[in-house]
């Protein structure tokens, strides 16, 4: 089955709750008040499968009055029925519904004129169509499907049961991967023996009994007891439904209306957005900057002000960027359409869609900023998927992340990726995150600068020590995950930026350079030791041979550097080829028996127990050998 929203707009008491149960046979009046006064107030919700689908239908508010409840009600959909009573015509919340439309970028819609057992002047018909064409002239209404009908005498219910499914854009039907699962609440009340319930319209995704979900903004985790579809116990529910969910563990005040029901880290909560802004064309009242308006998306209503990024009053008709912040966190995506009003008086002015959440503070006509903005307004989805890791590089980013952030499937996603990949623009560091080519290019021009300034003042040091080198990368790039830093490190071995060994990091092309007074020095140094093979001496003891013991100490680490020594521990090296030679003759004899004991390998080299068992407390530690009972197995 496919699942459809489907959404009426118009004028109060021009027939939509009429219309509605005249196609599903439900009552969406469901408050005292509504059926006392005859008049929707809360949006109500019905039910129609037909075919292959499942219908949901909202039924707004027509008053004036109630307009922001018709707000919240009014996102996700995907056709509308803009309903014209045949006996008043186009009237003024018909006008300001169709413009709210407009706005939200509802793409598929059909006219609908009831009434029509009303009104029997063909005459007054014609020119109640004219004057409705004229309104929807230049949008998505224009040139739309039009049926009169009468809910009261059944004419052309069933032929518009048609039409909606005639209408029905199946290629711009919502996704339904797991982890965009999204409900914005607009209803919370408790049932006895299940505890708190929680309605909405299921924006995005898919949703399972028993799936781990999170309330924003509250950052509150939640279980999913029971779900209930078209008033049916359901395992699972779909983008496209009316959806009831029986939340585990919250109290019905733990929720309320603008709450948002998602995955863990599906959503990022944020009190500031950047938007395109559109006006529409006939407010007489222009909104400066700095300005406080309402603000409504999904079931969320806030207060906000208004940072006009590139102007500094934005007129009936303009297109703007903007950035919102708000007075109550949100929990929002890019891509979600809204509406604003003014903050006195309380009329619609405008709305527009969301291009970033969880922004950075901007300044005002920054070119860089509206440059990056038009991006995300214009852009393909491969500019807007490139720009975004490269302004999130730093956060490190997933493949998961973007696509929750984009709306995106995981297939849709890693096809992106994978071209950005491709053509260079993006790394994926540890097989998980990604980083844009920029910014690693940063991260390689820093470390240059790092080690090219150590080497220039440490001529014989064999590199940066490398927790002290990872320490500064951690501080540039604001990271605390020591293993990520390991991966971008890797990442630059690769690419030939850096050159790393067990305890330094230096420049790849780093070479060390002896003065003919350090070559003489690191000449008698490397006889020391050539000589002593396994007696080593303590360092202590080599430095006491020169009389400039600070530079001999930086020699020694240089000859450590260059592999000419080993560091065995603190206080001693070994010359390379000797510890090598020692290594094949125990690694023969271990392969031969399967293991070695210390008087064997003290023998083998001829050397005393002491500097034999400095050896292999040295491969113990490297994880070369390994010490069972008295005797050393490799590992």
């Amino acid at each position: 089955m496919k699942n459809v929203i489907v959404g009426t707009a118009g004028h109060v008491d021009h027939g939509k709750t009429c219309l509605i149960r005249a196609l599903t046979g439900m009552e969406t009046d469901r408050l005292k008040e509504e059926k006392k006064r005859g008049i929707t107030i809360e949006n109500g919700f019905a039910d129609m499968i037909y075919g292959d689908y499942n219908i949901s239908i909202i039924d707004v508010p027509g008053h004036e009055r109630f307009v922001n409840n018709m707000l919240m009600g009014i996102g996700g959909i995907d056709l509308v029925l803009l309903v014209v009573g045949l006996d008043e015509g186009v009237m003024p919340q018909t006008r300001e519904h169709f413009q709210i439309l407009s706005m939200l970028e509802i793409n598929k819609g059909i006219i609908v004129y009831t009434k029509r057992d009303l009104v029997d002047d063909e005459e007054w018909i014609e020119l109640v169509k004219d004057d409705a064409r004229t309104m929807v002239a230049g949008t998505f209404l224009e040139g739309a499907p039009e049926i009169e009908v009468s809910a009261h005498e059944n004419i052309n219910i069933e032929e518009l049961k048609q039409l909606i499914i005639d209408n029905i854009d199946d290629d711009a039907l919502k996704n339904d991967s797991d982890m965009l699962f999204r409900l914005p609440v607009d209803r919370v009340f408790t049932i006895s023996g299940f505890g708190t319930v929680v309605t909405g319209t299921l924006m995005e995704g898919t949703i399972h009994v028993g799936d781990e979900m999170m309330v924003y903004p509250e950052g509150k985790l939640t279980k999913v007891r029971n779900i209930q579809v078209h008033n049916e116990q359901v395992e699972s529910a779909f983008a496209g439904q009316r959806t009831a969910i029986n939340v585990g563990g919250m109290k019905k005040e733990e929720l309320e209306r603008g709450s948002v029901l998602a995955r863990k880290d599906g959503l990022e909560p944020t009190m500031m957005l950047d938007v395109k802004l559109k006006l529409f064309g006939d407010i007489d009242k222009a909104v400066l900057n700095g300005s406080r308006v309402h603000f409504y998306c999904g079931s969320s209503q806030v207060l906000a002000k208004v940072v006009l990024l590139d102007r500094d009053v934005a007129e009936a008709g303009d297109e703007c960027y903007v950035q919102l912040r708000l007075e109550e966190e949100v929990a929002l995506r890019m891509g979600d359409r809204f509406i604003v009003r003014f903050y006195s008086p309380l009329i619609t002015i405008g709305g527009g869609k969301i291009l970033e959440v969880s922004p950075r503070k901007h300044k005002r006509n920054d070119e860089k900023v509206l440059e990056a903005l038009k991006i995300k307004d214009e852009g393909t989805k491969t500019e807007i998927a490139q720009l975004i890791i490269k302004e999130k590089s730093s956060q490190l980013i997933t493949a998961d992340q973007l696509a929750i952030k984009m709306k995106l499937s995981p297939e849709e996603a890693g096809s992106i990726i994978g071209e950005l990949t491709e053509n260079g623009k993006v790394k994926i560091i540890k097989k998980e995150y990604l980083m844009h080519q920029d910014y690693l290019q940063v991260v390689y021009d820093f470390s240059r600068n790092l080690l090219g300034e150590y080497h220039a003042k440490n001529e014989l040091s064999a590199g940066m020590v490398k927790e002290e080198f990872k320490s500064r990368l951690e501080q540039e790039l604001r990271l605390t995950d020591r293993k990520i830093i390991e991966d971008i490190m890797a990442n630059m071995e690769e690419a030939g930026i850096i050159r790393t060994a067990e305890k330094t990091v230096a420049a790849a092309d780093f070479e060390i350079h002896y003065s003919p007074e350090m070559e003489k020095m690191k000449n008698r140094i490397m006889k020391i030791y050539r000589e002593a093979r396994f007696e080593m001496p303590t360092v202590d003891e080599v430095l006491q041979t020169e009389k400039d013991a600070a530079n001999a100490r930086h020699v020694i680490d240089a000859l450590e550097g260059q592999k000419e020594l080993v560091r065995l521990s603190h206080q001693y090296y070994i010359d390379a080829e000797a510890y090598s030679w020692a290594f094949s003759e125990l690694k023969k004899v271990v392969e031969s028996n399967g293991q070695i004991t210390l008087a064997e390998f003290r023998d083998i080299i001829g050397t005393s127990r002491k500097f034999a068992m400095a050896i292999l407390d040295y491969l113990d530690n490297q994880k070369i050998t390994q010490k069972v009972d008295d005797a050393r197995v490799l590992i």
